[in-house]
């Protein structure tokens, strides 16, 4: 009886603790444009807080563009710090999207979406990077989420879909 008791505590512990958690206090963060992922930073998944210059120049690249807006993002490690989620190079149009990034207690939770659509004729190394003010915790929490995910907490997510090839 003992063994099954305790059976039955570690399945709810571990089904809960894979569940994802929308609660908390929104934090303020901006997004980081007008990068790219240096070509020599190791290909594979990687979910990174980025505290100081020198690790952030050793993972990303500035990408200025013509137009307005086309200077990369200014971020001051001083007061600011990064949180970022690299995917491995894929020939297929993918897209990772910050969903909400909330404070509970002493952590944040960044909650992130990633959809993958048509293959294409070139390579491509997916992330997103949000800028987000040193006086959140730099505690991070990634959750990967889907858009039945926040179906089923009633979260509306209106973000890009690239499930479907360009016509």
């Amino acid at each position: 009886m003992k063994t099954l008791f305790l059976s039955l505590a570690t399945l709810a512990i571990m089904l809960t603790s894979c569940s994802v958690n929308f609660q908390g206090v929104t934090a303020n963060y901006a997004r980081m444009n007008n990068y790219y992922v240096n070509n020599y930073f190791k290909n594979g998944t990687h979910k990174l807080v980025i505290q100081n210059q020198q690790e952030f120049d050793n993972v990303f690249g500035g990408a200025a563009i013509m137009g307005r807006n086309g200077q990369p993002t200014s971020i001051d490690f001083r007061h600011q710090f990064v949180i970022a989620v690299i995917l491995p190079e894929t020939d297929r149009l993918t897209t990772i999207e910050t969903v909400m990034l909330k404070r509970l207690g002493d952590r944040l939770y960044y909650s992130y979406i990633i959809e993958e659509g048509h293959r294409t004729s070139y390579s491509m190394r997916p992330f997103t990077a949000v800028v987000v003010d040193r006086n959140e915790p730099s505690d991070v929490v990634f959750q990967r989420v889907t858009r039945q995910d926040l179906e089923n907490a009633g979260i509306q997510y209106t973000g890009p879909s690239t499930a479907r090839p360009p016509l």
